[in-house]
């Protein structure tokens, strides 16, 4: 009988050991959950600095954007007032909103490079001439080509060179001064 007791004993053993076990395991657990719980808690709270601090950069990034706006507008503006004729668009608006930089040349809102006539170039070319020889000061004589495009030239203080194409002339001309309005 001592050895079945002896048996007995170490199966209670055993299955204490194990209740033991699975007890300290529920203990860890328990534990556990309650540092994720903390760690949850702690993100959380992270989340909410996060989200606030991106609301602030979001305030700072719209206000950039207005500033750059405006700043463009009267950058093209201060330009413009240069010209009689011409404006320069300096600058696109995406549909993003996104600010891209370019270079068109207007004339009553019209594109240079597509939508203008011969007479409507040259003379945003001269007003184009006029302000840059203005504000170096310097002169130099404009030579305009295909003249016979335009009717009235605007005001310059440049000496004009303008060759036109005659069907009476076989040879070349030279016309000077005041016959030169006539013609």
């Amino acid at each position: 009988h001592a050895n079945e007791a002896i048996t007995g004993v170490e199966k209670q053993k055993q299955a204490i050991t194990a209740q033991r076990n699975e007890l300290s395991a529920e203990v860890a657990q328990m534990g556990n959950a309650e540092a994720l719980k903390a760690r949850i808690a702690e993100l959380e709270q992270r989340e909410t600095e996060l989200a606030n601090e991106y609301e602030k950069i979001e305030a700072q990034l719209f206000q950039i954007e207005e500033f750059m706006k405006v700043k463009c507008e009267l950058l093209e503006e201060k330009i413009n007032s240069h010209f009689e004729l011409v404006t320069f668009k300096l600058f696109d608006t995406q549909v993003n909103g996104a600010i891209v930089e370019t270079c068109e040349v207007l004339v009553n809102g019209v594109p240079f490079s597509t939508g203008l006539n011969n007479a409507a170039r040259i003379n945003a070319g001269i007003d184009i001439i006029n302000t840059l020889s203005k504000h170096h000061e310097v002169s130099a004589p404009i030579v305009i080509d295909n003249a016979e495009a335009v009717t009235k030239l605007i005001d310059t203080d440049a000496q004009v060179i303008r060759l036109i194409v005659s069907a009476a002339d076989k040879t070349l001309r030279v016309v000077t001064g005041e016959v030169l309005a006539s013609v």
